[in-house]
This record gives structure tokens, sequence and C-alpha cells, in this order.
């Protein structure tokens, strides 16, 4: 319930559970009583190998590291990714696997409900029109939008003029004022004892706001920091209920299109290209392997493409509207950003290439390796998992990675019969592609989603039965565990 809303939420019940799942081993060391299947246990270690590979790797880089302290501590996000195999483990039925499922899909509609109060309420104070003599100047003028007030967010000029009177701050502390630009971070430090003074003897007016609106073309973040990472939390979301609806026969099938829907309409409010694209690959992947294996016609496949084209291309046009943006111009701020610190990452990797830089080597080491076409673009990550993990830990440890992930499709291939597991080859399949444009491995909110969804998913035993709410199929067409092999 936690997963699709906060990472400490998350994590900590991840924790628990791992706690658990070490005492019922070591309970259960030295009783012989319990059933154990030998393929069960045989899949499990063949999970189990890449990530301790790759954990392996992860440390040999960090006691390497530019700065071993802050790669070792590092570390512990890496050991996350081990929730995939807890909870795989204490799965046991395909009837648990949809409960949780369905506890996940339900649970996401809370930032939806939320996304739309927002939309009505506004976020943030538009400013219309500004008088000459406005404090505000020259930090911001006419378009921009106001979202804080030292740290505190604010939705109308009154707003402000009430946390500047009545904050408990030192005068001499100035008035961080924050805000955004279309998409560009405005930040104002104003002069609090003038401020004061000023709104004091004039109240709101004495802002200068002659005219403002509540601001709703933000993009939707749910309850998390970041619109991407709910982006990328909605496409593996979404994917899971599409693989359970193609899977699924009568009423329960129409919730699941319902609610995959408003999951949808959520991902088009974060305007985010990456975890769209990401989406379309995850669509395109699960109607392929149902078209191989008969479960669904060409007929099908087609029209299900068109209205995923038309719905996703709607939402990229819209996307690309609100942020001002042209599609394939390379002078595009985040595509630029994003050319730029790509070369510097191959450089690194070159100079680097077994056992990379370390975590955080290259943010606390910016300045002195030139990053970030030295210091004139805003210093971050290299915005694609596969260079970043390069770049860390090393070519060795991005094929572990690799390895770790097509364990997890050939795993998941074996239970394609059951809905979970398609649409989580899906999720895993637009996570993967996402992963090109966005660092998505290292959003926590976003891996936790994940390992869940594939954990729940590989928990389930493999049958080769179809299972009672498949809907039946007009002809036999190749599985797709034979059409991979």
């Amino acid at each position: 319930m936690l997963a699709p809303h906060s990472i400490a939420g998350a994590q900590g019940s991840a924790l628990v559970l791992a706690l658990l799942w070490g005492l019922e081993r070591w309970l259960a060391a030295g009783d012989t009583t319990l059933p154990a299947s030998a393929s069960r246990w045989r899949e499990a270690a063949q999970r189990w190998w890449p990530l301790a590979f790759f954990f392996v790797l992860c440390a040999v880089s960090a006691l390497m590291s530019y700065e071993p302290r802050w790669s070792l501590d590092g570390l512990r996000s890496v050991a996350f990714m081990a929730t995939c195999g807890i909870v795989a483990f204490w799965v046991q039925s395909r009837a648990q696997a949809w409960c949780l499922a369905w506890t996940l899909l339900l649970s996401a509609q809370v930032g939806l409900l939320y996304t739309g109060y927002q939309l009505l309420v506004g976020s943030g104070v538009r400013l219309v029109e500004l008088s000459p003599d406005s404090p505000l100047h020259p930090y911001f003028q006419p378009g921009d939008v106001v979202l804080r007030v030292d740290g505190e967010v604010v939705r109308t000029p009154e707003d402000i003029t009430r946390l500047v009177l009545q904050k408990p701050l030192p005068s001499s502390q100035p008035v961080s004022v924050t805000g955004r630009r279309i998409e560009l971070p405005l930040t104002a430090p104003l002069d609090r004892a003038a401020l004061q003074s000023r709104l004091a003897l004039l109240g709101p007016a004495g802002l200068g706001i002659r005219a403002s609106a509540p601001a709703r073309d933000f993009r939707a973040s749910g309850f998390f920091s970041h619109y991407v990472t709910y982006a990328e939390v909605l496409q593996i979301l979404i994917s899971m209920a599409l693989g359970m609806a193609w899977r699924t026969v009568g009423r329960r099938r129409w919730w699941l299109w319902g609610l995959a829907l408003l999951l949808l309409l959520a991902l088009g409010l974060t305007l985010s290209r990456g975890p769209t694209g990401g989406l379309i690959v995850s669509v395109g992947v699960m109607l392929y392997l149902l078209w191989r294996e008969g479960a669904v016609g060409t007929p099908r496949v087609v029209m299900g493409l068109a209205i995923a084209g038309i719905l996703l291309s709607s939402a990229l046009a819209y996307a690309y509207a609100m942020r001002h943006m042209s599609v394939v111009d390379v002078r595009e701020g985040s595509l630029f950003w994003r050319l730029v610190v790509w070369q510097e990452g191959i450089g690194l990797v070159a100079k680097h290439p077994w056992f990379g830089i370390g975590r955080h080597s290259d943010r606390l080491h910016a300045a002195e390796w030139g990053l970030y076409a030295h210091g004139d673009l805003p210093p971050g990550h290299f915005h694609n998992t596969y260079l970043q993990v390069a770049v860390w830990y090393g070519l060795p440890a991005l094929a572990a990675y690799l390895w770790l992930l097509l364990t997890y499709v050939g795993q998941l291939l074996r239970r394609l019969r059951d809905g979970i597991a398609l649409g989580a080859l899906g999720a895993l399949t637009g996570f993967a592609a996402s992963g090109i444009a966005h660092f998505n491995l290292g959003d926590g909110e976003v891996s936790m989603v994940l390992w869940f969804v594939v954990g729940i998913a590989l928990g389930m035993p493999v049958t080769a039965e179809m299972p009672a709410d498949h809907p039946p199929s007009g002809h036999r067409g190749v599985s797709s565990r034979e059409h991979f092999s």
C-alpha cells in the first residue's frame, strides 16, 4: 500500500519483511518436514546469483572509490534490490499474488485523487501582472509561478504575506522565494526586514502583484517529490494492470481497464517523455507475446496498438505543448543537457572501465573533473541507467546488471499464462527502455515498486495450464516460451 506513495514506508516494510524472512529461514533450518520444491529452490538460486555478483562488484567499486565513505553508504540502495527475491519467497499462491497486485493498484489511485485536488486548488501563484516597484523584481516576471516561501507551499498572495510576517525567523535571514519559469527553477533571496515593513504597512498589495491566478500547468508528481519518479511508478503499475486485464474475463477485466485508464491519465499529467516511451515498449511487448501464443488475434493487436498509439501520442503532444518544446530540437534544454553529460560519462568509463569511479564520486569531484560542461549545466547524474552503472561500478557490474534483468525476463516468460507475470514482464521491459533516458535504477521509489511487482510474479508457481479466468482463444499459436527458445 505504501510503495506508490512513500519510499520510507516502502523500504521500512521491505526491511521488516527481510527480517521475518531471515527468522523463518533460521527457525526452519532443522525442520525436515517442510515441503521443498527442488525446481523452486533451483529457480530462486538462479535469481540470487546475478544479484550477488552485482552486489560484490559494487562493494569492490566502493572500496576502490575516490570517496569510499560515500560509496559504501550507497550500497544500501543496491541491497534493496533483494526485495524481489524476498517477496517471491513469501508469495506462495496465485490468489495471494493477485490480492497483493489489486492492493497495489487500488492504493495508487490515492495519488491520482491528490493530483485532482491540486488541479482544483492550484499549485503555486501565477504572476499575471506585476507593478514596476514590486520587490519580486528582478527575480520574477509576469507569467512566472511562485511555489514556496521559506519552504512552505503558497497558493495566494495572502499566503505569501502571512508567511513573511508570521514565520519566526531572524530578520537578518533573507526570505527564500522559490518558483519556476515554465520548467526553469527560480530563487529570490529577499531582504526580510524591508519586506516585512512593506507588508505590515500595505498588506498583500506590498508584494506588487496586481493580478494573480492559481497555477494549474504543473507536472503531476503525486506524493513524490519529483514528477519523473511518479511517471516511472505509473508506467510499472499501468503495465501490470494491462497484463492482468488481458488475462482476465468478466467484470474484473473492466475494473482493471478502468484502473489502467485512470493511471494513464495521471501519467499524461506528469508530462514525462521517457516513462511514456517505456510504456509504449511495454504495451508492444505484451501484445506481441499474446499474439505469438494465439491469445489475441491480429485484428485485436492492430486495434490495441492503434488505441494505445492514439492515447500515448496525445499524451506526448500535450506534454510538448505544455513544456513549450520541439520534438527533435537538439538545442532543447533537457535533450542538450543529456547529450553533453552522456559524452562526459563515456569518457569516465573509458578511463575507469573495470570498477568505475565509485558512487557519488562524480558529484563530489565534478568541478575538479570539469563535469556538467565545467559547471555551466546543473549537476546531477548522467540520465542513463546503463551509463550510470558503468561510470559508478564499472563494465563488469553493468554486465551483471544485464544478467540480472535477463534472468528475470526468462523466469517471467515461464509464467506468462498469468496476467501478473505478463504485466511484470511488460513493466520490466518498459523500465529497461526508459532507463535509456533516465537513471531510474537510482530512483528508490521506482526500484522498490518494480522489484515488488516482479517479486509477486516470480513467487507464483510455474504452471502450463491456462488460468480459469483467462479468456478463451479462437486459435492455437506458438507459445511465447517456445518462440523465445
